[in-house]
């Protein structure tokens, strides 16, 4: 015997609920809620019935209707680090909200594969792209907006190519970070980075030597670079130059940076921050394995997403060349290994 299958709920359905009329439903579905001057109340009622009737909008019905796709592209450099899995969790929920699908994939910080990958993508007719550049992939990204293909940077920018992007203000945080560990008595402080020439990168590097210059430690200043390919091999010669120099606190620039060098100061037998104080990005529940209290300078993941997404679902349905360019503040947050 065939279970019947249940209806799927309709606008008119989530409109008769609510106790609107249909058009007002769409209005918020498609987030022309303040275009329409529809007020918060309604739209918050409509948010409301809409979540309890589990409505999912026909999204192969409204691509006909209006001869689009309502599809966007999403690369990332790393689907795997907790920080992207974390925007690409954040970037499907913010689109579908919107009542767009995303595909994602990851160029593993490889220009080649990302040219590839992006035109795959809009071979698919992705109606635009959110990407997380790498380097040498600035021809590919000035070809994006050459074509006017709605684009929206993720993470890092590219000084020379005038397009929206979304990152963190990395020079203030990588400032911070330096920041703290002064105010904590460190001066001998090495900064362990990858050898990139990334805005992320350079803007890390950039306040760490701002912080060292402004507290009179500018002799100080020992930075380590890394190769993202042999970053096991380099980062623990990193470590081991910056210990062998007396540094008493590392300030690492990514997430895997870190856990690196957990990893290599547990290999040590170092105590952290007895032996050594860390300053992280990125955190996450990995830093639970080293048993040791960190600091670490932690990025609005979810802001981040929903920014990213925001600008460019407004861009392609205002059809609109207005660039939007936006820094986000991160904090410094404690991670406390846990007790059992």
């Amino acid at each position: 015997m065939t279970a019947k299958r249940t209806k799927r709920a309709s606008i008119k359905d989530i409109a008769r609920e609510a106790g609107v009329s249909p058009t007002l439903v769409s209005f918020v579905l498609n987030g022309k809620q303040k275009q329409y001057r529809v007020s918060d109340q309604v739209a918050d009622k409509i948010r409301e019935v809409v979540k309890r009737m589990d409505y999912k909008p026909n999204g192969f019905a409204k691509s006909l209707r209006e001869g689009t796709s309502h599809t966007i592209g999403v690369i990332v450099s790393d689907i795997a680090n907790p920080f992207f899995a974390n925007i690409v969790k954040n970037i499907e929920t913010v689109a579908e909200e919107r009542g767009y699908m995303a595909l994602f994939a990851s160029s593993d910080e490889n220009a080649e594969r990302l040219s590839n990958l992006l035109g795959k993508m809009l071979c698919k007719e992705v109606e635009g792209v959110i990407v997380v550049p790498c380097e040498g992939s600035e021809d590919t990204i000035r070809s994006l907006v050459d074509k006017r293909i709605p684009t929206v940077l993720l993470d890092r920018y590219i000084p020379d190519v005038r397009t929206n992007y979304v990152s963190l203000d990395n020079r203030k945080a990588g400032y911070d970070a330096t920041e703290e560990l002064i105010r904590k008595g460190h001066k001998k402080i090495s900064l362990i980075c990858y050898d990139f020439k990334l805005s992320n990168m350079k803007g890390r590097i950039e306040g760490y030597r701002e912080a060292m210059k402004d507290y009179g430690l500018a002799d100080e200043i020992k930075i380590q670079y890394v190769n993202i390919s042999t970053l096991e091999k380099n980062g623990a010669k990193a470590i081991d130059k910056a210990l062998a120099d007396g540094c008493k606190a590392i300030v690492c620039a990514t997430n895997s940076i870190t856990v690196m060098c957990l990893r290599h100061l547990q290999k040590l037998k170092k105590n952290v921050p007895e032996d050594v104080t860390v300053m992280g990005f990125d955190g996450g529940s990995e830093f639970d394995f080293y048993n040791a209290p960190i600091s670490f300078m932690t990025q609005p993941s979810e802001t981040i997403a929903k920014k990213s997404v925001d600008i460019l679902i407004n861009q392609l349905q205002s059809n609109e060349g207005f660039i939007t360019q936006i820094e986000i503040e991160g904090s410094i947050l404690e991670h406390t290994p846990p007790t059992y």
